[in-house]
């Protein structure tokens, strides 16, 4: 017996082709054949054809696949849960299924939140779909409580549109616009020994972004790589020490696929030694690539200070 997980009251484990009876009797459950489908399993050589093809061999392709749910007690096979990988789908997604007495008891929350805690943490998959049908609420109901939320319906083929459910946040554009800013401010902190990763700017701006400097009398405008260098080697050199920078207050407009945000944000730390403490005003224009927000230009304006150190 090949186990990946087990709850308080649950074995999970791979399917083996002595599962077979189990698996006839599953697939022809009331509830499988409404929601799932009917896989023309009829007899015990179906199923083990069944367990190789769709169960075993997705073992040995992924690493991963539909397991058998056993109650400790006695070992009595239950259902099945576990993670599918789907052509027509981008991530991985869980799946499950118990036989109809075993309904409704908690067996099916308590497999899922185990599969999907081993899925992010064993199997290191950052996003986790789900589907299922549309008239199925009791899936519905589980799929919510262990985290996932609707996405998308989508058509895996002909006469088959399933409800997709995904665990990533279905964050507004105001929440990702926040994170977004929040995002570059930490990219300067080298408090506690911090080592800033100012390539990563580069991840947040659009390649053409330009960041201005409106301090002093005339502006300073740079590109991403002209920016990135001079502060480099500031932060990383001991010029700069303990340096922090944080939104205060901010405003933020958003119209479709463009949006700005007005911010008063505060800056201090050690430069040469000496401490220092100030206040200044950024604006930011953001635009949304393929559903992704970016940055497409910051302009700063710093209290004298800024015009001393050129931070």
């Amino acid at each position: 017996m090949n186990k990946i997980l087990e709850t308080e009251r649950l074995i999970i484990r791979e399917f083996e082709l002595s599962d077979a009876e189990f698996i006839l009797r599953l697939l022809n459950s009331p509830n499988w054949l409404k929601f799932i489908g009917d896989k023309d399993v009829k007899k015990i050589i179906d199923a083990k054809s069944y367990i190789q093809k769709n169960l075993i061999n997705s073992y040995k392709s992924n690493n991963y696949g539909l397991w058998l749910v056993m109650k400790k007690e006695a070992n009595i096979p239950i259902g099945m849960c576990g993670i599918v990988n789907r052509e027509k789908l981008n991530h991985p997604d869980i799946g499950f299924a118990f036989l109809p007495e075993y309904e409704n008891l908690g067996y099916g929350l308590e497999s899922a939140t185990a599969v999907i805690n081993y899925a992010k943490y064993n199997l290191n998959s950052k996003t986790i779909l789900a589907i299922t049908d549309v008239n199925n609420t009791t899936s519905i109901k589980l799929l919510n409580k262990i985290g996932l939320r609707f996405k998308e319906s989508k058509e895996l083929s002909v006469k088959d549109r399933v409800l997709v459910f995904t665990s990533e946040e279905n964050k507004t554009d105001k929440e990702k616009l926040d994170n977004l800013t929040q995002e570059f401010f930490n990219v300067f902190t080298n408090l506690n020994n911090k080592v800033p990763d100012l390539e990563s700017l580069k991840e947040l701006l659009v390649s053409e972004a330009k960041i201005i400097n409106n301090t002093k009398e005339v502006p300073e405008i740079y590109s991403i790589e002209e920016f990135i260098l001079p502060r480099k080697k500031m932060l990383i050199n001991g010029e700069l020490k303990d340096f922090i920078e944080y939104e205060v207050l901010s405003q933020t407009e958003i119209y479709e696929n463009i949006a700005s945000r007005f911010s008063l944000y505060n800056k201090k730390g050690k430069f040469n030694g000496k401490a220092f403490d100030t206040t200044g005003q950024k604006s930011f224009q953001f635009i949304k690539i393929n559903n992704v927000w970016k940055i497409a230009s910051v302009v700063w304006c710093d209290e004298f200070i800024e015009k001393e150190k050129g931070l």
